[in-house]
């Protein structure tokens, strides 16, 4: 348990364009994202700041900044990332701990399961959006090349959502992965350090198109934290990122301490296919720990391979979907973060970093 000042966090208030079928390509993302077993990651460090006897995040009453040395992020169930050192927390009105829900690749169930459930209950997303090798301008993300072609369906939906508060975060525009089933010349072994510093700078001009504005948050592919560029062992592209972004989620497993948390580290949850009463118990995990809890999905509702209409934006008829958690499931969770408004503070992934990097005056 942590001790000493307290803080208030933000108290002031490989598939081809006729039939794809992404989820083989995204089978690497989950488990190279989530199977951090049997060591540690640095959740990086800070100085704490000398604010008198209390210290606040995004309050106004004190001067002092978060800080402290942080420890190593667990890799397994709701360990606290970060947790060496620091101060107790208090959220958003009083709140505990805080959520962000984080959805990748930009799939249609997104749009149309997604975001009506978290609306209905107050809340908004983080959608870290990327397209897919040989879909270009047909995915979540429109085309930057000339003449620039109008936006899509799909496209103007992203940017309704983005218009209502969702946040819209970069994933790359290719989503490189080192699986067996990624098309060649989209492992992160095909990749340079300039080939990402161009594609991260492409997603970041395809999001602009969707109305997306700077500070952006990141949140690396297919443990591409941990995968690097390049021939194995690859070269680590952190610093492009931190070049580019104010935060960002990685692989690591755990609940980060928000004292301490390296926004450009936060570590996160797979949700794949767990149970309403399992995603619970992770919220459950994040109040006793007092903790930030970032949640990972992709897919949510029904398993979809391909659609009939290749990638025709039509959710009413077919979505594809892959790594699911069931529509169920997902319900439960909004409804239970709705059950537990005064203890967790449920924002987006940008709110909340910004909150805390507001605090360290960083």
């Amino acid at each position: 348990m942590i001790s000493g000042m307290a803080l208030c966090v933000a108290c002031s208030e490989s598939p081809s364009t006729q039939n794809p079928t992404f989820p083989t390509n995204q089978a690497g993302s989950t488990s190279a994202g989530a199977s951090a077993t049997g060591g540690s990651a640095s959740a990086g460090s800070g100085s704490a700041g000398e604010g008198g006897n209390s210290a606040q995040i995004g309050g106004s009453g004190g001067s002092g900044q978060a800080g402290g040395s942080a420890g190593d992020a667990g890799s397994g169930g709701s360990s606290t990332a970060g947790s060496g050192g620091g101060a107790p927390v208090t959220f958003k009105d009083g709140a505990v701990a805080a959520v962000s829900l984080t959805y990748d690749d930009g799939l249609d169930p997104h749009l149309a399961i997604v975001q009506p459930a978290l609306e209905a209950a107050g809340f908004r997303g983080t959608f870290f959006l990327s397209s897919f090798e040989g879909v270009d301008n047909d995915w979540a993300l429109p085309t930057t090349k000339m003449p620039l072609p109008p936006l899509s369906a799909r496209h103007m939906a992203w940017q309704a959502a983005g218009q209502k508060g969702h946040e819209l975060a970069d994933h790359t525009v290719n989503h490189p992965c080192n699986s067996d089933s990624k098309a060649p010349g989209f492992h992160y072994t095909d990749y340079t350090m300039m080939r990402m510093q161009q594609e991260l700078d492409d997603s970041i001009a395809r999001l602009a198109r969707l109305g997306a504005t700077p500070p952006l948050t990141f949140g690396y592919p297919c443990g591409g934290d941990k995968a690097g560029v390049g021939p194995a062992p690859g070269q680590d592209f952190s610093p492009l990122v931190a070049e580019r972004f104010m935060a960002a989620r990685v692989s690591v497993n755990g609940i980060a301490d928000p004292a301490t948390v390296d926004l450009l580290h936060v570590p996160q949850l797979d949700t794949g296919g767990k149970t309403g009463d399992e995603l619970k118990k992770m919220i459950d995990d994040a109040i006793a720990a007092k903790g930030w809890l970032v949640l990972l999905f992709h897919g949510v509702g029904n398993e979809q391979a391909s659609c009939p209409q290749n990638l025709g934006y039509a959710p009413d008829k077919c979505m594809i979907n892959y790594l699911t958690t069931s529509a169920e499931a997902h319900q439960a969770l909004v409804d239970y973060l709705a059950e537990k408004k005064q203890q967790v503070w449920t924002a987006t992934f940008k709110e909340v970093a910004t909150a805390i990097k507001t605090a360290r005056g960083k």
